[in-house]
C-alpha cells in the first residue's frame, strides 16, 4: 500500500483514530521552516497526549525562543493515543514531528519535558516509535541527543540509563546555545563522550549520567526570563485552552512539602507594563477569551490589583488560582470574576491548624470559614479544597479534622447560598526531593486507605470528595525518591505495557506490581525514613535550598514554627548567593 506522508497516516487511516486532529499540525500560530535549509534541529517531546502538552506554557516558550533563531529548528512530538500507537506499530511507521513530518531519529536533539515522574513510560514509548535507541550507551555518533528537563527528573535516577544528559534548573537563556553545541557535535560525528564531558564545563546546570558529575541548578535572572508574544493554537480542544502569561517565577513562602518551592525558588515578578502588553499581543493573535496569570502564588504579585484595573474592559476572563487567604482581596476577586461564577480553589493541606504550621502554612481554620463565609455571601457558590494525608507528625485526629472542616465549610456556604457546593480532593503526602520533608516515610496505600475511610465516615453525604488511588502516590514516590535499580523496573514496566500511568488504573497497577517481582524488589523498601546522617541518591545535584537549611527547616517544622517569606529579609537558604534576591514587579 502506498503512504502520503503528508502526515504519519494516509487520509483513510486518519478517520480510523479517535480525534485525529491530534497528528496533523498545522495549527494556527505554528512555525514550519525550510528543513533542507536549517542547519540546526531540535524536537520537543512532550511525553503525553496531544491536547494536555498543548497547555504546557514551557512548551510554547522552548517552541517561539528556539524557532526565532534563523539557524535553528524546533518541532513538536506528542505521545499518540493508544489506537495510534497500534496503527504506527501494524503499519511499521516511524512517528514523526507535526511541523515538517519528520521521524524523530533525523533530529540532532529530541528534548524530552517532565513535569511529573509518571511520564517515564510514556518516554520509553515515544522514543520507541520514533525508532530511537533507548539506552544512551547505545547511541552513536549519528543518533540524536537526548536532554531531559523539567522539576520531576530532578533527581534523574529512575531514568538516568536512557538520558545523554539532563539539564537541572531554567533553561530560557541557555537552551539556543545548548541545541547548537549539540546539534553541532552530531552532525561533526562527533565523540560522544567527549561531547558531553564538554558539555559538563560549557553550562551550568548539565548533569551527564555516564559521568556522574555534581551539578547545582542553573537560575534565570529577570531580564533573561523569555516571554512567548503569541501562542500555538491548538487543532483539537486542550486540557487549558488560554492565553498564558507568566505573571512571576518562583515562590518564597517555602511551605515544607512543595517541591516546586525549591526548585524556581527565588521569586521573579514580571513588570506589570510586560504583563499587560503579553496579554494583548496574545489575545490578539490568538483569539482566546481567557487568560492565565501564571505563577506558584498569584495572589502575593505586588501588582496583581494594578494589572487587573489595566485588563478591564479587553473583554477577558482571567483564570484564578489556589486563594492565599492571609491576603485575600474582595474587591479584586469582583474585578476579576464580576459574574461570581468560576469555582474557588482553597489549599489548607491538612486539616488543622497545628499541623498546618508544621508545614510552614500559617493560616487557620477560622480565617478559611470566614473566608467562605464572606465569598458565599458575596455570590459565589462553588469551592474546591485540597489536603493531604500521611503528612509528617499527623495523628489521627488531625486526619479526622479535614472531614470537620469540610462540613462547617459546608454549613457556612450553604446558610448564605443553597446552591452552594463543596468539593474536596485528597492525596496521600509524597516527601519529594530537596525539600524539607526529604526524609520523611511516606505512608503504605493500605495506610492511606485507612485514613480515607475515616474522611468518608465523617463527611456529610453531599459533599463531593475525590480521593487519589494511593497505589499512584506510591508510585510517584517511589520514582522521585529513587536509586539507579528503580530505572530497571521502569523499563521491565514499559515492556509489560504500561503507559499513560497518570490515567491511574487497576491494569496498570498490576503491571508494574509484576515488574516489581519480576526484579525481586519492593517499592515499600522506597518509602521508609531516612536518616539526614545518611546518604540520599540524589545528594550530587543541588536543587533549591542548601542541605543544612532543609535540616533546619524539618527541626522547626517538628516544633511548630514558622518561617517568613523570604521576599522580607534574606534566610540564608544558600539560592540567591547575592544576585538572585527576589525581584519585585
Amino acid at each position: 500500500m502506498l503512504y502520503t506522508f503528508t502526515y504519519m497516516f494516509s487520509a483513510s487511516e486518519l478517520y480510523k483514530v479517535e480525534k485525529p486532529s491530534r497528528y496533523i499540525g498545522g495549527e494556527y500560530n505554528s512555525i514550519v521552516k525550510n528543513w533542507e535549509n536549517i542547519p540546526y534541529k531540535v524536537a520537543l517531546l512532550y511525553p503525553d497526549l496531544y491536547e494536555v502538552g498543548m497547555s504546557y506554557h514551557g512548551l510554547q516558550l522552548f517552541y517561539y525562543k528556539i524557532n526565532g533563531e534563523t539557524d535553528l529548528l524546533a518541532e513538536r512530538v506528542f505521545t499518540p493515543a493508544p489506537d495510534a500507537i497500534n496503527m504506527l506499530k501494524e503499519k511499521n511507521i516511524p512517528l514523526r514531528s507535526l511541523e515538517n513530518k519528520k521521524p524523530l531519529s533525523s533530529f540532532d536533539v529530541i528534548a524530552v519535558h517532565f513535569l511529573t515522574e509518571l511520564v517515564a513510560t510514556n518516554v520509553l514509548e515515544t522514543l520507541s516509535l520514533g525508532e530511537i535507541k533507548l539506552f544512551s550507551n547505545e547511541r552513536t555518533p549519528d543518533d540524536p541527543y537526548i536532554i531531559a528537563g523539567g522539576p520531576a527528573i530532578s533527581n534523574p535516577a529512575f531514568f538516568e540509563p536512557f538520558l545523554d544528559a539532563i539539564f537541572i534548573g531554567e533553561a530560557d537563556d541557555i537552551i539556543v546555545d545548548l541545541v547548537r553545541f549539540l546539534s553541532e557535535a552530531r552532525q561533526k560525528h562527533a565523540n560522544r563522550e567527549e561531547t558531553l564531558q564538554r558539555l559538563t564545563t560549557l553550562f551550568d546546570g548539565i548533569y551527564v549520567p555516564s559521568l556522574k558529575n555534581s551539578v547545582k541548578e542553573h537560575h534565570v535572572l529577570r531580564e533573561d526570563i523569555y516571554y512567548p508574544e503569541r501562542f500555538l493554537v491548538p487543532n483539537v480542544e486542550a486540557v487549558q485552552e488560554r492565553a498564558v502569561v507568566e505573571l512571576m517565577r518562583g515562590c518564597t513562602r517555602g511551605c515544607h512539602f512543595c517541591h516546586a518551592s525549591s526548585y524556581y525558588r527565588p521569586v521573579r515578578e514580571t513588570p506589570p507594563d510586560k504583563v499587560v502588553e503579553l496579554v494583548k499581543s496574545i489575545k490578539k493573535s490568538t483569539g482566546f477569551s481567557e487568560v492565565g496569570l501564571l505563577s506558584l502564588s498569584t495572589f502575593d504579585y505586588s501588582k496583581l490589583n494594578d494589572v487587573v484595573d489595566r485588563l478591564q474592559g479587553e473583554h477577558l476572563n482571567m483564570s484564578l488560582p489556589s486563594l492565599r487567604l492571609d491576603s485575600l482581596d474582595l474587591s479584586l476577586l469582583k474585578k476579576v470574576d464580576p459574574t461570581a461564577h468560576l469555582t474557588l480553589t482553597i489549599a489548607p493541606e491538612a486539616g488543622s491548624d497545628e499541623l498546618r504550621k508544621k508545614l510552614n502554612k500559617g493560616f487557620t481554620n477560622e480565617q478559611i470559614l470566614r473566608a467562605v463565609d464572606v465569598l458565599s455571601e458575596n455570590g459565589w457558590t462553588k469551592f474546591k479544597f485540597y489536603f493531604m494525608v500521611g503528612l509528617p507528625f499527623e495523628t489521627e485526629e488531625d486526619v479526622r479534622s479535614i472531614a470537620k472542616l469540610l462540613n462547617e465549610a459546608d454549613s457556612v456556604a450553604f446558610r448564605n447560598n443553597r446552591r452552594s457546593r463543596i468539593h474536596g480532593t485528597i492525596a496521600s503526602f509524597v516527601p519529594k526531593p530537596f525539600t524539607p520533608f526529604q526524609w520523611e516515610r511516606q505512608i503504605t496505600p493500605d495506610e492511606a486507605e485507612q485514613k480515607y475511610t475515616i474522611i468518608r465516615k465523617s463527611l456529610k453525604r453531599q459533599i463531593d470528595v475525590s480521593f487519589r488511588d494511593p497505589w499512584f502516590s506510591l508510585l510517584e514516590g517511589v520514582l522521585s525518591r529513587s536509586d539507579e535499580k528503580v530505572s530497571q523496573v521502569v523499563l521491565e514496566a514499559w515492556k509489560r505495557g504500561a503507559i499513560f500511568d497518570t490515567s491511574e488504573n487497576d491494569q496498570k497497577r498490576a503491571i508494574w506490581e509484576d515488574a516489581w517481582q519480576s526484579l525481586n524488589l519492593d517499592p515499600l523498601d522506597y518509602l521508609k525514613g531516612r536518616s539526614t546522617n545518611e546518604p540520599l541518591p540524589w545528594d550530587h545535584i543541588q536543587v533549591g535550598p542548601e542541605k543544612a537549611f532543609l535540616e533546619t527547616q524539618r527541626e522547626k517544622s517538628e516544633k511548630g514554627l514558622l518561617t517568613e517569606d523570604c521576599r522580607y529579609g534574606c534566610l540564608g537558604c544558600g539560592v540567591c548567593e547575592g544576585d538572585l534576591w527576589p525581584t519585585m514587579a
